[in-house]
């Protein structure tokens, strides 16, 4: 049985519907198709599986819903001792395989005032999501959005149809959230509270007499 891991060659993601695929990552000579197929087949019907890169494969599923049936039950696996990450297809997004966020970002493609941005807005627009939606955290100054999901793989899915729609004719591009992004809210915050306390022990000390 030839293993994935035995060709250098990098495949084209030549067949089927990319929605009907799922990408691993993390594969060694240890797994070959055979073991793939074994361990996948559960989920739904297989029609295909091929390499991508020496170390990553991809799965082309029957239906829909064997798509969503492995993504519900795993996020990675184990075949063979070795450990397998596990998500969507999404051609051109290879390199972020291993990058998992339950977080989408918004923003316009230009800072357009006239676009009503807020909560109800944002969530007219994710409706079939809505039931997802944990938060939707507004930067109204820069017309950005973080919208968290209680799934990563809501995100998965979400770009998987489209990276941007519109509000307004304005065009609104989405990306997964990176950490600075979603952090750079929070670090801000706390920053701002650490003012307060230090101005507010600055006042007690002048208080008794103390100075630093």
């Amino acid at each position: 049985m030839k293993s994935i891991e035995d060709s250098n060659e990098i495949f084209p993601p030549s067949i089927g519907d990319d929605r009907l695929k799922i990408f691993l990552s993390n594969l060694d000579g240890r797994i070959n198709t055979q073991d793939l197929h074994t361990f996948f087949s559960r989920f739904g019907p297989i029609e295909h599986i091929e390499s991508w890169t020496p170390k990553s494969a991809i799965i082309l599923y029957s239906d829909i819903d064997s798509i969503d049936r492995v993504l519900s039950k795993h996020r990675k696996c184990i075949i063979n001792k070795q450990e397998i990450f596990i998500r969507r297809f999404r051609y051109g997004y290879i390199e972020r395989a291993y990058m998992d966020t339950t977080v989408l970002f918004i923003k316009p493609v230009i800072n357009d005032l006239s676009i009503e941005w807020n909560d109800k807005t944002i969530r007219n627009c994710f409706h079939e999501y809505e039931i997802y939606i944990e938060q939707i955290r507004l930067v109204p100054k820069c017309l950005h959005a973080f919208i968290h999901f209680k799934d990563y793989d809501i995100v998965d899915r979400i770009l998987l149809e489209s990276n941007m729609f519109s509000i307004d004719g304005i065009t609104i591009k989405m990306s997964r959230a990176k950490c600075n992004e979603n952090n750079e809210f929070y670090i801000k915050r706390l920053l701002e509270k650490n003012q307060v306390l230090k101005k507010q022990i600055q006042r007690k000390m002048k208080e008794f007499g103390l100075f630093f």
